[in-house]
């Protein structure tokens, strides 16, 4: 007989027991950051301080007056526990109108909100908003009202052209707002790039700039905007921003995403490694050990064992680095994402058995997009399923990285020799896996806690190939009754008596969870 669990107690037996349960300090990091943008997505580096240039030219118009702030309430998913939503929390920015009644702000104040709104830099106005665009990569969105009937608040605002993009050592003029409404000039220089996704320029200010909202204030050069304002670090006086050239690629696209290769890469620095290569003392360039399926670089005839010497014309050194005109010397692998756009050529020149071929990549987000661990679409509900007090979720890539953040890095070993063979899941037919991400302790789970962070192999003898598979196969009756459940671990097949799980389930529904399934 099933026993009869009340809320709170299903709840706290629930998760008392799932390790970790608080988020971690990087989880907070990243809240603090887009609350506050006072600490960088990434250590800066700090090299002795330069004189800073003046700005070729005073602007034509005063910057302040494109400016809005930006207010949004942030709700995020909990990875963890899908049906539910984290605690609300207030995040702020800067937003710079650009004309025709859009707003361009930084990514992250808006991602995963449930309410924004546009407000006068004097307070004396605020409408709701909505987001037109968002890139994640870019860290960049595009905003405009709610209701056309708010469209006034344009009124009173200039629009700011967008203007060339920096290059190293340009000067420029941080343009921002102090308490809202007293503008602030500071003259900026192109120190250098910082960045893990797309190439950041890192401004040094020749002052400090002032305490408030830094994220999303506009740096000018001649009249027109240069670069966005994102993280401020106080004690360094530097400031990562998104170049203009990003920002127009960003206006432009049809579709979010940076666009990738899809190859892994290795530095060649190891003289055994070089040896074991067979490779020229002097030559450059990285190897690649991985070309993804269904990749760009797999379309190209990219191939494991090619040695990487340059891209799109600029040589890379053994160490993964090349120097690029705008941003200096930096590795490949973030200059990569930052200089085509979707369905333009990257030419690339490859080392290939002592020959020297020249390959061009027509670049894309297939890598991404076609891969078996796909990120999670922001803003979005993920996917589930509760049945008989077993989660199933698709294994994302979004899901993947929260768990190593509230597991200090590791995954469970079942999970980890997912992301290891993949060949071998394609070549099975899986295009997604799902996990039994936790077992609710219920009469019809008993003896099967231990089998939480597996992959679902199969039902009933038939394969889930993906997410889409699962409802089905778990609404397929038997003739006895009994739901045969395959796993990657041990003890590698369960029986759960159907209708032992029906109880379950209308008990979880009245009780803790009111929907059991979310599956699109």
């Amino acid at each position: 007989m099933i026993r009869t669990l009340t809320l709170l107690s299903l709840v706290a037996m629930v998760f008392c027991g799932c390790k970790p349960t608080e988020r971690t300090a990087l989880r907070k990091k990243h809240a603090q950051q887009a609350a506050a943008d006072i600490t960088p997505e990434q250590p800066l580096s700090a090299p002795e301080p330069a004189p800073i240039p003046v700005a070729p030219e005073t602007p034509q118009i005063e910057p302040a007056d494109s400016l809005l702030l930006v207010n949004a309430t942030l709700q995020e998913y909990n990875a963890m526990r899908p049906w539910e939503k984290e605690t609300p929390r207030q995040s702020r920015a800067q937003g710079i109108y650009l004309g025709n009644g859009q707003v361009l702000t930084v990514g992250r104040v808006v991602r995963d909100a449930t309410y924004v709104e546009l407000i006068l830099p004097d307070v004396s106005r605020t409408v709701p908003a909505r987001v037109l665009r968002y890139d994640e990569d870019l860290n960049l969105a595009l905003l405009t009202v709610a209701h056309e009937e708010d469209a006034g608040i344009f009124e009173s605002r200039a629009a700011l052209p967008l203007g060339d993009p920096l290059k190293r050592g340009d000067a420029a003029v941080y343009a921002g707002l102090i308490n809202g409404v007293e503008p602030v000039h500071v003259d900026m220089q192109a120190e250098n790039v910082a960045g893990d996704r797309v190439p950041l320029m890192v401004m040094r200010a020749a002052r400090p700039l002032p305490e408030g909202q830094t994220a999303g204030a506009p740096l000018v050069r001649e009249g027109k905007l240069s670069a966005l304002g994102l993280a401020y670090k106080k004690q360094e006086q530097l400031l990562q921003s998104v170049n203009a050239e990003l920002i127009q690629r960003f206006l432009i696209q049809e579709e979010a995403g940076v666009p990738v290769m899809g190859v892994q890469l290795s530095p060649l620095d190891d003289p055994v490694f070089r040896r074991y290569l067979k490779l020229d003392d002097a030559a450059n360039g990285l190897y690649i050990s991985k070309v993804l399926p269904g990749s760009a670089a797999e379309a190209a005839g990219l191939q494991v064992g090619d040695v990487l010497t340059a891209v799109d014309g600029l040589p890379v050194d053994n160490q993964g680095r090349c120097d690029h005109p705008r941003y200096g010397l930096h590795h490949v692998a973030v200059l990569l994402r930052g200089m085509k756009n979707r369905g333009e050529q990257m030419p690339l020149s490859i080392s290939r058995g002592g020959e020297t071929l020249q390959l061009a990549v027509e670049m894309n987000c297939d890598a991404v997009e076609k891969a078996l661990f796909r990120p999670q679409k922001p803003g979005v509900q993920p996917r589930y399923v509760v049945w008989g007090g077993m989660l199933f979720q698709p294994l994302t890539s979004t899901y993947m990285n929260e768990l190593r953040t509230r597991s200090n890095g590791l995954l469970p070993l079942e999970l980890q020799m997912l992301e290891n063979h993949q060949e071998e899941l394609r070549a099975a037919g899986c295009t997604e896996p799902v996990g039994l991400t936790f077992v609710l302790p219920t009469a019809a789970t008993q003896g099967y806690e231990d089998l939480r962070f597996s992959r679902l192999v199969a039902v009933n003898g038939k394969a889930v190939n993906c997410f889409a598979d699962l409802p089905a196969l778990l609404d397929e009756q038997t003739e006895n009754g009994l739901v045969r459940l395959e796993f990657n671990k041990p003890p590698y097949t369960v029986y759960v008596d159907r209708s032992a799980a029906d109880e379950v389930n209308s008990h979880l529904q009245q009780t803790a969870i009111p929907k059991l399934r979310v599956v699109e």
